[in-house]
């Protein structure tokens, strides 16, 4: 009871206690998750329909986009140009995903497994798996539902050993992914097939877009192109160019921040002692290749390329090497000279006269792999060999050990072919006599060759060739460096990028405007990393140097437009070029319709232009030739009575008076339905392209991965 009198006691003081214990709990906890949930609000790679797409999430589906690149290609690795499109197809396609989905859902839309099983293994197949290279026929370039079959087997392979499941892991993921990709392309199919059919084509349609496609007409024009008129001859306003601008608003939005930048280039080049240093290496070179028996030690340690123990024909060199070849004795030099950024020595090994190439056929036994299969291997192999030696063709035999051997051919080769297989395969290939088997052993494999023809002697020679680059040493990259931190460290750089680099001699690319998400900068590998930090850079006139490969870029920010609506001040430039033709065409319609002209060669003459002609012109041509997208001529093609002159109307390169001078009627005959399905063809790719900008503008996508990509 007294224990209990004292917690009665102080239990003011035992409440402010607790509470302020609990308080320090949940503070402490939510300023721990406060840092992750505002993480979380932060990573927003883009936002499409008010659905977060985190970094993650992006950076996940490239990784599972660039195995599959690797897989269908074969590289082990890829390039800095196809990782960013890779980026940049993911993003679109991720988006076009969500954006259907969306959609689809709310009209009943979906994919059933029974649907996606006939795309797998029913009669039609999903186009997405008749263009992947897994599922060809190496033979015809056709689908194979054989390699299909194959490959789901593999997929589903029972109790894989230890060595088959890294395989099987693969496929399966793989396979998942192509899965995906059916989906979606049937679930886009779909959509867009019923949008497609909303639109009629009904007979009339059809007949007059038949007709009027059949109807070619020989056009005689004249033009007046608006370059040749000055801006000056007419007005164009702010206030033109402003009401423009608010009737198209729509038309200048922005996906991503634009960013402007001024900035200059220098690259990292080897110095004059740098160039110094290695001639002076490429004089031992020389000395050491003209006293060396065997060139092969040499040429590895002074060249870039190795030693290749061949003969080659001369053209296979360059100009410089066939000169000297011609003249050359055995062993006799030429070198070291400076040729580009590279010191070269050549010295004449041997000279010979023989075929350029050879048309080869060829088949491989791997050695045994057990001990005591040694005796069994031989003995197949020579049997083979004894077969064709006793009149056997050689390619019906090699078919019959592998049917998709193509008979053993390996169609045509060289000596540089070849010489990965070793010098005494080379040999053994260039002296063998057309028609008879030749046996021969190699590390790992014994092989039976025939040559089946050859080409005629010529000239060949084995030089071995030492080539030297010239590359920036430290101490060049280092003085490059302190010079340009030097310049970004100056006072007033921010203010006076422009005057102070002319000053030094640096060439500046003023006020460059390019997209937060351009993958680089003026077509600069590996300047990608400028742009980001230009759009994400808050102050304006800030200054940085960026190092890359071989070279060093220096930018300041100019300014950074945000998304949403393109400013006035960013596209005046174009509305003005665009309503100064409209004027120019008003004007010179006006001009040519005071002189009351009549005919064609009369209105050449007023508009100093030449009369021409274009043939074959009908309602639907999209390219007329030597003119490009001129739609006043596709209808003066079509409805102009013949002979008379038409004009002056306004185009879209400049102002034509034109006559139809022939007009004939083709001879396909017309079939209603095909008609109609080709219009509802046309329709269908068009809305595909379209729908996707609909839908962006109407659910809403917000792209920011320029603030982490």
């Amino acid at each position: 009871m007294a224990t209990l009198q004292k917690i009665r006691d102080k239990g003011t003081l035992l409440v402010i206690v607790i509470g302020a214990a609990l308080v320090a709990f949940v503070l402490g906890d939510l300023l721990t998750s406060g840092t992750t949930l505002f993480g979380r609000a932060q990573d927003k790679a883009f936002v499409v329909n008010h659905e977060v797409i985190s970094t993650q999430q992006y950076a996940d589906k490239i990784t599972e986009f660039e195995e599959f690149q690797k897989m269908v290609s074969g590289q082990s690795s890829l390039d800095e140009n196809i990782s960013s499109q890779i980026r940049e197809a993911v993003y679109q396609q991720m988006v076009r995903d969500r954006l259907l989905s969306h959609q689809t859902a709310k009209l009943g839309l979906t994919v059933t497994k029974g649907e996606l099983n006939d795309l797998v293994h029913g009669q039609f197949i999903s186009p997405v798996l008749q263009q992947l290279p897994f599922f060809l026929d190496p033979q015809t370039g056709m689908f194979s539902r054989a390699a299909l079959v194959e490959f789901i087997n593999t997929v589903n392979m029972p109790n894989p050993n230890p060595q088959e499941q890294a395989l099987v892991n693969q496929y399966k993921r793989l396979w998942l992914f192509i899965e995906e990709m059916i989906r979606t392309q049937r679930l886009e199919e779909k959509y867009i097939s019923l949008l497609s059919n909303a639109v009629i084509v009904n007979d009339m349609e059809a007949k007059t877009t038949f007709d009027l496609s059949q109807r070619n007409a020989d056009i005689e024009y004249a033009m007046k192109s608006y370059f040749t008129i000055p801006d000056s001859a007419v007005n164009v306003t702010d206030n033109d160019i402003k009401a423009f601008y608010n009737r198209h608003k729509e038309s200048f939005r922005l996906e991503a921040p634009l960013v402007k930048l001024s900035y200059f280039t220098k690259a990292i080049s080897p110095s004059e002692e740098d160039y110094a240093e290695v001639e002076a290496e490429s004089r031992n070179a020389f000395n050491e290749l003209g006293s060396a028996v065997t060139p092969a030690a040499v040429v590895a340690d002074y060249s870039q390329t190795p030693y290749r123990d061949m003969f080659v024909s001369e053209q296979m060199l360059t100009p410089t090497q066939v000169e000297f070849i011609r003249s050359a004795a055995i062993n006799e030099m030429y070198g070291p000279a400076r040729e580009g950024d590279s010191f070269h020595i050549y010295k004449l090994i041997d000279k010979t006269v023989a075929p350029d190439s050879v048309h080869l056929r060829m088949m491989a036994v791997p050695d045994a792999s057990m001990v005591g299969q040694d005796s069994v291997i031989t003995h197949f192999v020579d049997s083979i060999y004894g077969a064709i030696a006793g009149g056997a063709s050689f390619a019906e035999v090699a078919n019959s050990l592998n049917p998709n051997s193509n008979g053993g051919d390996m169609g045509w080769a060289r000596e540089t072919d070849l010489v990965t297989f070793g010098t005494d395969l080379v040999k053994a290939v260039f002296n063998a006599p057309v028609g008879q088997p030749v046996k021969l052993t190699i590390p790992g494999q014994q092989l039976i060759l025939q040559v089946e023809e050859r080409t005629r002697p010529v000239n060949k020679y084995k030089l071995a060739v030492i080539d030297m680059p010239v590359l920036p040493s430290e101490k060049t990259s280092n003085n490059i460096d302190n010079e340009l931190n030097q310049f970004v460290s100056t006072p007033d750089v921010e203010q006076k990028f422009n005057e102070l680099a002319t000053e030094k001699g640096y060439m500046v690319m003023p006020n460059i405007t390019v997209s937060a998400n351009d993958f680089s900068l003026a077509q600069i590998p590996g300047s990608r990393q400028v742009i980001s930090w230009a759009a994400n850079e808050k102050k304006v006139g800030a200054v940085k140097k960026f190092d890359l490969t071989n070279l060093r870029i220096i930018a300041r920010v100019e300014r950074v437009i945000p998304t949403g609506t393109t400013p006035l001040s960013e596209v005046s430039s174009g509305i003005r070029t665009q309503l100064v033709n409209e004027k120019k065409a008003e004007k010179i319609i006006n001009d040519l319709q005071a002189q009351n002209l009549t005919s064609l060669d009369a209105y050449a003459t007023a508009m100093n232009s030449n009369r021409d002609t274009v043939r074959f012109v009908n309602f639907t041509t999209q390219n007329i030739t030597g003119l490009g997208f001129e739609p006043v001529l596709n209808a003066i093609s079509a409805f102009a009575p013949l002979n008379k002159v038409v004009g002056p109307v306004k185009g879209n390169m400049g102002v034509y008076v034109a006559a139809v001078a022939n007009r004939t009627e083709g001879t396909e005959e017309y079939d209603a339905e095909e008609e109609k399905n080709r219009i509802l063809n046309n329709n269908a790719y068009r809305l595909q392209m379209q729908s996707i900008e609909v839908l962006k503008n109407k659910l809403g996508v917000e792209d920011n991965r320029y603030r982490f990509f």
